[in-house]
């Protein structure tokens, strides 16, 4: 095993990622090991790797492979290649899909074997969290995991969601495990973990990148049966998720929002392309069951109830209250950076990465936070909380 692993990944590495190829590349060769042992000209005639890949391949240099493989057993990743029986199945189906994921965590088995989508805004109204994080407990509570992108928004309101019924969620990112962008949020990657797994394309150390984030939403809706759209406006990379589950063929569901407001202006144009508005869990259910899949003990409540304790109950107002104070004292892109920004060190390419903001807004926002004495630089590694 531990040889076949360091092939992946080294293969992983040859080929690059989002390899268009990849579904054709192993419908020729039968297996890794074909590929490493053909010969030059054998590679050029397939016709299905770059110049570039074939010299890779033809070197034949596995160090780096080992060493991530090293890496991830120190740090308890598990690798599931395409060929091991927990790689999702739906996901084999794209012609792109990733030829090794890096998971922490163990990947979600279910009774339904299902999994739907639920993708966002990070800047989401209040309502439209609680959509998400409704829908998916829902969800949740009829045994289909729920696979998001673990952003600030829509995406965290439906892990914890999931999480909150005692079922099984996917946090997709994009980035490798051990990225500084992960510390945004440690509890939740916590939770994640142990209510099923953060899963990654991209080699441990890898950094987050925009095109690393665009290139992962074909995982979050190729993994997944469905995905529902919560708030998206015109330039909301949870658009390109839509995309990417319509090009594959999969059924795609959007909240409907106010038409005058533009931070819905991209999710309401999808029902005009397709789409189907939904108002709760029970009309996804309703979907999966016209279309033969088996749902054994059918769940309806429309707003499932979580327990909540006094003390979180107090928590929770505080930061009701806390947000409000924000609000009052920032403008809405301090806000939304400061709530990236924690006792971890995140670094700015991270920030802009993570909130969508240009480098001169995040630029603005970072000074504006520093004045107020909400954050504080730490030199080398970023911004931390004061």
């Amino acid at each position: 095993m531990t040889d076949r692993a360091v092939l992946w990944i080294w293969l992983q590495d040859c080929i690059s990622f989002s390899n268009n190829n990849v579904k054709a590349i192993f419908d020729f060769f039968e297996k890794p090991e074909d590929i490493i042992t053909a010969d030059e000209k054998f590679l050029r005639d397939t016709g299905l790797f770059t110049v570039h890949a074939v010299d890779k391949i033809i070197r034949q240099d596995l160090r780096y492979a080992k060493k991530v493989y090293e890496d991830c057993m120190n740090m308890n990743y598990h690798l599931v290649t395409l060929f091991d029986a927990k790689y999702p199945e739906r996901l084999r189906e794209l012609r792109d899909c990733p030829i090794l994921l890096y998971v922490e965590g163990e990947m979600p088995e279910s009774r339904t074997g299902l999994y739907t989508a639920i993708v966002g805004s990070r800047q989401a109204t209040e309502e439209s969290r609680k959509y998400a994080f409704d829908i998916a407990a829902g969800l949740a509570l009829n045994d289909i995991v729920v696979v998001s992108g673990g952003a600030v928004g829509v995406d965290t309101a439906a892990h914890k969601g999931c999480m909150s019924c005692g079922g099984k969620t996917i946090w997709v990112t994009g980035c490798g495990l051990n990225s500084s962008y992960l510390l945004r949020d440690p509890e939740m990657r916590k939770e994640v973990v142990q209510n099923g797994a953060l899963i990654s394309e991209y080699p441990p150390y890898l950094s987050s990148q925009k095109h690393t984030f665009i290139q992962r939403n074909r995982i979050i809706a190729g993994i997944s049966d469905c995905t529902l759209v919560v708030q998206a406006g015109m330039k909301s990379g949870s658009l390109k998720t839509y995309q990417e589950a319509k090009e594959n063929n999969r059924k795609v569901f959007y909240i409907k929002g106010d038409v005058y407001d533009e931070k819905f202006d991209g999710s309401n144009l999808l029902g005009a392309d397709g789409a189907q508005a939904v108002t709760n869990h029970l009309d996804i259910l309703e979907w999966y069951e016209k279309n033969g899949y088996i749902i054994p003990e059918r769940h309806e409540e429309k707003q499932p109830v979580t327990e909540m304790t006094e003390e979180k109950a107090v928590e929770k107002d505080f930061q009701t209250d806390d947000d409000k104070i924000l609000s009052e004292q920032l403008t809405d892109n301090a806000v939304m950076v400061y709530h990236t920004i924690s006792d971890a060190p995140i670094t700015y390419d991270d920030i802009s990465n993570q909130t969508g903001l240009s480098a001169q807004a995040v630029k603005s926002a970072l000074t504006e936070l520093e004045i107020m004495g909400y954050i504080k630089s730490v030199a080398g590694r970023g911004y931390i909380r004061k």
